[in-house]
């Protein structure tokens, strides 16, 4: 009876508090396109700012490691579509390790974008950029947004979603619910409306813009083209998986009928015999 009860009681707190691990879970997980929003807007600066040494070697530093941590993840997310084992992390057993890679991600935007407000941020970008890059094709753009997704995806399953489940139901939940997978696509959807489908293009139009124009590319710019197209990738693996997902549920749905049909056969002619 009391076991019963508590269970009861265990239940209705985790109803009450599921609206706070939604709105922490969309809210968090923005992270990564905020990410990408932020470095995007970065490789468009190309007029000197004058700052302290200081202040330039912090925001190097805050930019290196938003890189490290985002290739990471980006490099986890295509070993993952390509080997299709399930989900699993590490972090899920220590969760120090989540909390502090979900601190660092979030001190290195809000200090990025901070430290750029007042100076990258208002500087027009070169229109000589826009006019030398090649027009990027729809498909393409369809991939990146698919592979930009399945990264939010990584993020979400491998460090927001430990932290968020421990942090509100005190234990970290590995059963994945619809319910958040459609919160954190939705949440994605209105940001790409909102602002990364006209800015994201950055990432890679820079990098090609300056190769057209035989301007030496920097580190950062190669290392922008490379995360595009690592997400382009991993947007083609995720169409391939659907289809090959899709030609084999037509398979069985067609071999299932035959065998009946079979074993109706088989069954008629015992009786004649």
């Amino acid at each position: 009876m009391e076991y019963e009860e508590t269970q009861k009681n265990r239940r209705c707190s985790w109803s009450l508090a599921r609206p706070f691990q939604m709105i922490s879970i969309s809210l968090l997980s923005l992270l990564v396109p905020l990410s990408f929003l932020f470095l995007s807007r970065l490789s468009f600066s190309s007029a000197p700012v004058t700052v302290s040494r200081l202040s330039s070697f912090l925001h190097q530093a805050d930019v290196g490691v938003l890189y490290t941590i985002l290739s990471l993840i980006i490099v986890s997310t295509l070993i993952h579509n390509l080997s299709g084992k399930p989900e699993c992390s590490v972090f899920h057993s220590h969760l120090y390790i989540c909390w502090i890679v979900l601190f660092i991600v979030q001190a290195c935007v809000a200090f990025g974008i901070e430290g750029t407000m007042s100076t990258i941020m208002t500087t027009v970008p070169d229109k000589s950029f826009l006019l030398a890059s090649p027009e990027r094709w729809v498909l393409v753009r369809v991939m990146f947004f698919l592979g930009l997704h399945e990264v939010m995806l990584m993020w979400f399953r491998v460090v927001v979603k430990p932290v968020v489940d421990d942090t509100v139901f005190g234990v970290y939940v590995e059963e994945e619910k619809w319910s958040e997978r459609t919160v954190v696509a939705v949440t994605f959807g209105l940001m790409w409306w909102w602002r990364l489908r006209d800015e994201v293009e950055s990432l890679v139009v820079v990098a090609e813009a300056k190769r057209n124009l035989l301007i030496r590319l920097g580190g950062f710019d190669i290392v922008n083209w490379w995360m595009y197209y690592i997400c382009v990738v991993i947007g083609i693996v995720k169409i391939f998986k659907g289809f090959l997902y899709f030609v084999n549920m037509l398979i069985l749905t067609i071999k299932r009928p035959r065998k009946e049909c079979e074993s109706l056969v088989v069954v008629v002619h015992e009786d004649h015999v």
